[in-house]
């Protein structure tokens, strides 16, 4: 049993719950207490040796559930008189040899081949133990892909003895022999039923243990793919994509304000708290220095051409609350508006839709939104300040006003530019990125999410290493 407990293990695994080395070890002395006999007993004591959540303990149950489920064979028949005189109505001119029952067949077959007797028997509990065993032989519990279940299918038909039993077939099917013949026909019926209990056996096997690898693979694909070409069915995936990064880059960045300088004591504090011992440092204090929180205000273009980038930068960065200080969001095509009020009206999936839907019309303008920039929002910036602008920077042949990138450059802390564009479009047709470029700090391609993670990762280890 101890290789069963580690199949689970993997099923377990393959639906997100970790299992450590010393979890299964301390499992298992867990099983050999508790024994098997009784189900209910061995779903507790599994779900309490290895979950550590709530949520982990549900997905434990779901995977014991299935694990040990042993309803094979359990929903057809192999030889099925009913089924097959329903499927082929008797007639006073139909063979003999299609009207053999299975017991009939079990009498007439005098082989040795284990598979066929099983099969004319009917054992269905002998057959689900002949298949288990041979899908471990076949290392079922390594399927991740669905294109691997015809081949995983076949090894096991294989190791149960197909070629085999397709030989006995034939040699019985060959000669004149009525009963011969009537027995190779209900041997092939039966080979069906065989290879579709094996085909969902294959589907099961694979709902379990390829279910992490398909969707990492899905996940992988769509983290490396152009913003612009994610269909909108696989918007919510992009969600969770995004919170688990901002998770993954909150728990790596959210260190205190303030955090110890090692190796540079702070003699007057110390000295303060140790003037009752006769200034004997009993109490240590070192010197703490503050880490600034980055404060963003982002400037993203929504016009259609350029919105779908736009939208996942939004979702990311007010995904990082605990770790930026403050973002101050506008939105532009060809003017500036400030959407503050709608994220702190609406939750942020709500909010973003929101914005991209009513306001993500016409074609951008540039120069005129670095004019709004200057008349309405210029006094709020400061050396404090990270200004992120997310557009293509295809000006539509208007004025770029230069100047008010180079005012923005000089009084903010850091500018950063990502455009979805490859360097070589840029300065092409109506891009002005080579002209703004001069007045930015970063400027970046960035038209997939792991871009957008790069950049944000970037952004937060160049605050933590100014402090």
């Amino acid at each position: 049993m101890q290789q069963t407990l580690e199949d689970f293990f993997k099923v377990v695994r393959s639906a997100g719950v970790n299992v450590s080395i010393a979890d299964s070890i301390e499992t298992c002395k867990t099983v050999e207490l508790v024994g098997y006999s009784d189900r209910g007993i061995l779903k507790d004591a599994l779900a309490l040796s290895l979950a550590k959540t709530q949520d982990e303990k549900e997905k434990l149950y779901e995977c014991f559930d299935q694990f040990f489920s042993f309803d094979a064979f359990q929903k057809t028949a192999l030889i099925d008189d009913e089924k097959a005189s329903a499927e082929k109505p008797s007639t006073e001119s139909q063979p003999v040899e299609e009207k053999m029952t299975a017991e009939q067949a079990m009498a007439e077959y005098t082989g040795d081949l284990e598979l066929a007797k099983m099969l004319l028997r009917k054992d269905k509990a002998e057959l689900a133990q002949s298949m288990k065993k041979a899908a471990r032989e076949v290392g079922i519990t390594d399927i991740w892909l669905f294109t691997q279940k015809g081949i995983n299918t076949q090894k096991i038909m294989n190791e149960m003895g197909l070629r085999e039993l397709n030989q006995e077939i034939a040699l019985l099917g060959r000669g004149d022999c009525p009963a011969e013949r009537a027995l190779a026909g209900a041997l092939r019926t039966a080979q069906k039923y065989l290879f579709q209990e094996v085909r969902n056996f294959v589907e099961q096997q694979l709902a379990m243990f390829g279910k992490t690898a398909s969707q990492k693979i899905h996940e992988d694909f769509l983290k490396s793919s152009r913003l612009s070409n994610i269909e909108k069915h696989d918007f919510q995936v992009m969600i969770k994509i995004v919170r688990k990064m901002a998770k993954r880059l909150s728990s790596i960045h959210s260190k205190k304000r303030k955090r110890k300088d090692r190796g540079k004591l702070d003699f007057r504090k110390t000295l303060r708290s140790n003037v009752a011992y006769d200034g004997v440092m009993f109490n240590i204090f070192w010197k703490s220095k503050v880490v600034d929180k980055p404060r963003i205000l982002a400037l993203c273009d929504i016009s259609p051409s350029v919105s779908s980038y736009s939208r996942f930068l939004l979702l990311f960065l007010y995904s990082l609350s605990d770790v930026l200080d403050r973002i101050d969001t506008s939105v532009f095509t060809n003017s500036l508006i400030d959407v503050n009020d709608i994220f702190e009206e609406y939750p942020v999936q709500k909010a973003v839709d929101k914005i991209v839907n009513e306001l993500g019309m016409g074609g951008s303008d540039y120069g005129n939104t670095l004019l709004d920039l200057k008349n309405d929002y210029m006094d709020k910036i400061d050396n404090k300040t990270t200004v992120i602008i997310l557009g293509d920077a295809r000006n539509n042949n208007l004025a770029p006003q230069t100047e008010v990138m180079k005012l923005l450059y000089q009084r903010a802390k850091r500018v950063i530019w990502l455009t979805p564009e490859m360097e070589s479009f840029w300065g092409t047709g109506d891009s002005e990125m080579l002209k703004y470029k001069p007045y930015c700090s970063i400027v970046k391609e960035c038209n997939t999410i792991n871009h957008l993670e790069q950049m944000v990762d970037t952004i937060l280890k160049v605050s933590a290493q100014a402090a």
